[in-house]
C-alpha cells in the first residue's frame, strides 16, 4: 500500500488525469483499516490531489496509455527540436564567428598572382562590400555574379595585361574564376533579348541568396546573434522535455509494472489478513 501511495503521489499522474492540486477533500479512514495517508476523495485522489493507492489502481490503464501517448510525442518533439538545432549549427558554421568570410582560394591565388606582376585586383565579394553601396548589392549581385565571386581589376587600365598574365600563369583552378574591371561589375543589367541577356548576370541568371557574410558584416552579425538567441531558447526546452521524458518513461515502466508486484485484490488480502 506504502509503495501504491508513493507512486500515486507524482504529480505527473495528477496533471496526467486533470486532477486539481490540493482542493480534494480527505476522507476519514474506514473502521479496522491500517493506517496511512488519507483515503481517496472523491475521484480516488488523496491530499493535495495526489492518488491513493485505490485510484492508482483504478486509473493505472488509463495513466498508463497517456504516459506512452506523451512519451511518443516527447520523443516526435525532441527530433525535432534536434534537428532544427542541426540546420541553425550548419547556418552558424556557414556564417563564421565574426567579420566577413574569405573568398574562394581560387580567387584568392588569382588576385595575389595579379598582385606579385603589378596589376590591381580584389576578390569581387571584398570590392562589392568595400567600394558599393549595401543598397545596390542585390542588384549587382543578381547582373554580375560571376564577377561578384571573381576578380575585380580596379585599374581598367591593366585589363588586358592581366588577361596577358593569366593565360600563362597555369594557376589551374578548380572552379570558374572569372575576371573583368570594376566598369564591368557595375554596368547595367541586359536588356531582354539582347546579345548579353542569355550570359551570366543576364535576364537567364539567378541566384541562391548568398551568405551575408560574404559581403554584409552588420548582416552577418544580426543573423549570427539570431541563431544563438534561438539556439539557446531550444537547448533549454530539449533540456526540459528530455527530463520530462525520462521521467514519463520511469512512471510508466513503474505502472506497467504494478500487476506483477501486486496482482489485483492482493492488497485487499494482506490487509483482511494483517487485521485478523
Amino acid at each position: 500500500r506504502r509503495a501504491a501511495e508513493a507512486l500515486g503521489a507524482e504529480e505527473r499522474l495528477a496533471e496526467l488525469l486533470g486532477l486539481p492540486g490540493g482542493d480534494r477533500p480527505e476522507a476519514s479512514p474506514e473502521p479496522g483499516s491500517e493506517p496511512g495517508p488519507a483515503e481517496p476523495g472523491p475521484g480516488g485522489s488523496g491530499p493535495a490531489g495526489a492518488l491513493d493507492a485505490e485510484g492508482l489502481d483504478r486509473n493505472a490503464e488509463t495513466l498508463r496509455e497517456l504516459l506512452e501517448e506523451s512519451v511518443a510525442a516527447a520523443e516526435r518533439q525532441l527530433f525535432d527540436l534536434r534537428t532544427a538545432a542541426a540546420d541553425d549549427s550548419r547556418i552558424l558554421g556557414a556564417l563564421g564567428d565574426g567579420g566577413l568570410l574569405p573568398p574562394g582560394p581560387d580567387v584568392l591565388a588569382t588576385v595575389e598572382y595579379l598582385g606579385e606582376h603589378g596589376i590591381p585586383a580584389l576578390p569581387g565579394w571584398r570590392y562589392l562590400a568595400q567600394s558599393v553601396d549595401p543598397a545596390d548589392h542585390a542588384a549587382v549581385l543578381a547582373a554580375r555574379p560571376e564577377l561578384v565571386d571573381g576578380v575585380v581589376i580596379t585599374d581598367p587600365g591593366s585589363h588586358a595585361r592581366a588577361r596577358e598574365v593569366l593565360s600563362g600563369a597555369a594557376l589551374l583552378p578548380r572552379s570558374a574564376v572569372a575576371v573583368g574591371t570594376a566598369a564591368a561589375l557595375l554596368a547595367p543589367v541586359p536588356a531582354p533579348g539582347s546579345q548579353d541577356a542569355g550570359t551570366p548576370g543576364g535576364s537567364g541568371v539567378f541566384l541562391v541568396p548568398p551568405n551575408p557574410a560574404m559581403h554584409d558584416e552588420h548582416a552577418a552579425d544580426d543573423e549570427r546573434r539570431r541563431l544563438r538567441e534561438r539556439a539557446a531558447a531550444r537547448d533549454e526546452e530539449i533540456r526540459a522535455l528530455a527530463a520530462r521524458l525520462s521521467a514519463d518513461r520511469s512512471l510508466a515502466a513503474r505502472i506497467g509494472s504494478r500487476p506483477t508486484a501486486c496482482p489485483p485484490g492482493r492488497r485487499a488480502e494482506l490487509a483482511a489478513g494483517a487485521r485478523a
